[in-house]
Order: C-alpha cells, then sequence, then structure tokens
C-alpha cells in the first residue's frame, strides 16, 4: 500500500474532538442537536469511549437542514444506563 493510498481511508468512527472540527458546532450545540434529533447520536465504543460512523456524519454533511435522526432501537425498559451493580441480589434490601 502506497503513501497516497493509506491517507485516503477514512477512519471507522470519529471522536468528538473530530467531529466538533469538521462541522465547527459547539459542543453543547452538538449535544442539542443529537437531542432534538438533528444529528446523529455517538456509538458507545467500550467504556467511557464513543464515536461517530463517518457513514452518519457524512449523511448529516450532505444535507445538515433536512437531518433527522432514525428512531432509537433499543426499546428494552429494564436497560438502565451507568455502572453495573456489584451485587445485585442485594438491591431489593
Amino acid at each position: 500500500m502506497t503513501g497516497e493510498a493509506a491517507l485516503s481511508v477514512a477512519p471507522a468512527f470519529l471522536r468528538i474532538r473530530d467531529v466538533l472540527r469538521i462541522t465547527s458546532l459547539s459542543r453543547p450545540t452538538l449535544y442539542r442537536r443529537i437531542a432534538a434529533r438533528r444529528f446523529p447520536p455517538p456509538v458507545h465504543l467500550g467504556g467511557r469511549a464513543c464515536g461517530w460512523p463517518s457513514a452518519a456524519l457524512q449523511a448529516w454533511i450532505s444535507d445538515p437542514e433536512g437531518y433527522c435522526a432514525p428512531p432509537a432501537t433499543d426499546t428494552d425498559p429494564q436497560k438502565k444506563r451507568g455502572r453495573p451493580l456489584k451485587y445485585p441480589e442485594f438491591r431489593g434490601r
């Protein structure tokens, strides 16, 4: 693989610093748009890391005013965010 070919490969996920630089949005504006479904939501990569898929960001760049995020597919009411309980069997006591 030549040097030029290696540079043309886009990363699978973009981190927040890259997204802010590419979109020229501020962090609060970015999160307001995510809440209003006018910007793609981040994908949790594990731990505290999250990123935006390159394809989703490209869809927003193609039409920023007309973009509408797809509805959330995770409708499990039992799933909660945050750290898992260390001893879930003692939760009710």
